[in-house]
Formats: C-alpha cells, structure tokens, sequence
C-alpha cells in the first residue's frame, strides 16, 4: 500500500511539473510577437516583442463595413479546419475572441481544391463576414509561430508596414481551385525545373563549368510568377569537376518570391574520360 501511495505522489508531482512546463512553453511563445491589424488597409504586421521589428507583412480580408471586431485581444485556439459562416470552410484557423477567427479565404468544401476563387481575389479589401481572411501561407505561419495568448491588436490608427510579396490575382473561370500559397504537396502552383535542350548531360573533360553555367542551363517556370523573376531566385548546390571523369549531382532550388513555395530537383551531370592521345606513327 506504502510503495502504491508513494507511485501515485510521484506521479502527480510528474504531471503538474509537466502541465507547468507546458504552460511555460505556451506563454513563452505568446510573449514572442504581438499581431497588428488594419481594418482600413486590411495589411498584417507582426511585430517581434524583443526587438519591435516587423517580421512579417501580409495582406488580409477584414470584415465588410468595419464589422471586424475592434481592440486588443488574446488569441484562445485553434483549429486545423473550421466550420464558417455561410456553409464553408476554413484552414488555420487561430480563434482572436469569440466567433472572430484568423483564417484562410473559405471553401466550399474540406478540400484543398476547393478554394473560393472569387473571394481569393479580394485579398487587400474589405470582404469577409467579420474574420480576418489570410493566404494559407500566411494563415498557416501564425497557427505555427504564434501560440496561444498572442496579442492582437485591432484597429486602422497605426500605419502598418506593405507586404513585399504582391498580392496574387487566381482565374475565376471555375468557382474553386487552389490557394496558389498553400504548401501541400499536390499544388500545381509550385514552381517546375526543366534543364535547357541546350545543356549537356554529358560533359567533356577539362570544359569549363561552374555555378553560373549550371543555373543558366536550367529553366524554370510558375503559374504566378515569369520565369525570368524566378531565374534570379535559383540557388545551385553541388560542382562539377571536369578535370576528373564521373558522376556528379547537383540540387537546384528555387522559392517563388509571390508563392513563398519552394521545389528542389536533383541532375545527374557526367564527365566524359580524357580523350587518349593517338599514338605516333610507326617509322
């Protein structure tokens, strides 16, 4: 009975310790950033508590007419997907005080295909029912950085920092489609490689190649942004030595600037042997 007594202590000290760790982690990271929002502009900053600096500017829907609730608040929850107002739905959802929510712009359905194109487009204007409406990447960044008890403030006095990225116009032709920022997999927004018809696979021994000629052997191309913006974002890993025959890989990557997606591919370049030299002729 003594030894059970004593295991059950042990246990319960066990867990408050771990129930006051966490709550230590989740005020830790609600200390971090402090969320700034216009309704007027409908622009996003959060604002870094230790140094006061913007670490990240985005564009949002407020609600029609000013019907976004105003003031300071605390963030409570969150929700992976959410039932919204209307029969729709929507991703990260990160709830500010009462049926007030940051979210994604809705779907019709829970489906990652299913975005309203329409409603996508109005980001930067007034246009939800009173949530604040974000791009996935951004709705997806503060369910991920900033936990729960986060300061948000409400409001269009402060003059808040422009997004660098611009916003992204999507076709209407069809009602849904996809968020072009979403990071999933299956995102026909991400970028795609493709090695120029005039770069070799095969290399010849001694040729001069380097990180510049690599990255302009390859070609690379998205729905959003021209492949002229995405060539400057392309980062070469790996070299070729041509002064010694074999097989070489090399990782391209590029982040689309609009997109925030990123996509990586891997080439296999070949050195050819050093060519012999023909042998003298008899005499």
């Amino acid at each position: 009975m003594k030894i059970r007594r004593y295991f059950m202590a042990v246990m319960l000290l066990l867990c408050g310790a771990a129930f006051l760790y966490g709550k230590k982690l989740d005020t830790d990271a609600a200390s971090q950033y402090t969320i700034y929002v216009n309704r007027r502009t409908n622009i996003i900053n959060v604002v870094s508590s230790r140094t006061g600096k913007v670490v990240r500017a985005m564009y949002c829907s407020t609600g029609r007419g000013y019907s976004t609730i105003r003031g300071t608040y605390n963030t409570v929850s969150k929700m992976r997907w959410h039932a919204l107002y209307g029969g729709v739905y929507g991703q990260y959802c990160t709830r500010i005080y009462g049926s007030y929510l940051f979210h994604s712009v809705p779907y019709y359905k829970v489906a990652k295909n299913q975005v309203e194109t329409v409603e996508y487009n109005k980001l930067g204007t007034q246009a939800s029912a009173g949530c604040i409406r974000l791009a996935v990447v951004d709705a997806k960044w503060i369910y991920d950085n900033c936990g729960l008890g986060t300061r948000v403030v409400i409001g269009e006095s402060r003059n808040l920092q422009k997004p660098t990225r611009d916003k992204i116009k999507i076709s209407t032709a069809r009602r849904s489609g996809w968020d072009p920022t979403d990071p999933d997999p299956a995102n026909p927004y991400y970028p795609k490689f493709k090695l120029k018809k005039s770069a070799p696979r095969k290399l010849e021994y001694g040729s001069k190649v380097n990180k510049k000629k690599l990255k302009k052997w390859m070609k690379v191309s998205s729905p959003v942004t021209s492949g002229s913006v995405l060539q400057k974002y392309i980062k070469v890993k790996g070299k070729v030595n041509t002064s010694k025959p074999g097989k070489y890989k090399v990782t391209y990557t590029v982040t689309d600037p609009r997109t925030l997606l990123t996509k990586s591919i891997k080439v296999t370049f070949t050195v050819k042997k050093q060519p012999q030299e023909p042998a003298d002729a008899a005499v």
